[in-house]
């Protein structure tokens, strides 16, 4: 069966969804929403960013990441740390749980894209990326 454009999109993202909550109840993350999730994966991604550096990046305002980073920090997946340069500015770096939780959100991805491509040959893979790479571009 041939599916169109949107359909093939509503299956990923629901699949996604559902190896994502798949490994959330299987492990210690049941406690953390999508949302945080995402920032704690940004936080590892650009190495202990500040608040205002993670807001951009999130794409919500700074009151809104402070919001998730208060609730990060009180179930201990993240600490604030004072800038050594402007002690005005905190960043925000992960705990050996956020860490964890990090590898865990990681290891979704990497079984998402293992799931995706498995029925595919090598070079049906590199043009998936290179295809892929050229969607995402317009969305930035």
């Amino acid at each position: 069966m041939e599916y169109k454009l949107e359909e093939l999109i509503d299956i990923i993202l629901s699949k996604s969804e559902q190896l994502e909550d798949e490994l959330k109840k299987q492990s210690d993350l049941k406690d953390l929403t999508i949302k945080q999730l995402h920032c704690i994966q940004l936080i590892e991604q650009f190495h202990n960013p500040t608040l205002s550096e993670l807001a951009k990046k999130l794409k919500i305002t700074k009151p809104s990441t402070t919001s998730i980073i208060d609730k990060l920090d009180e179930k201990g997946y993240v600490k604030k740390v004072k800038s050594d340069i402007d002690r005005r500015s905190a960043h925000i770096h992960l705990t050996e749980k956020g860490e964890i939780a990090s590898r865990l959100h990681t290891e979704v991805h990497t079984k998402f894209a293992k799931l995706l491509t498995k029925s595919l040959v090598d070079s049906e893979k590199e043009i998936l990326i290179v295809l892929l790479n050229k969607a995402v571009k317009s969305l930035k």
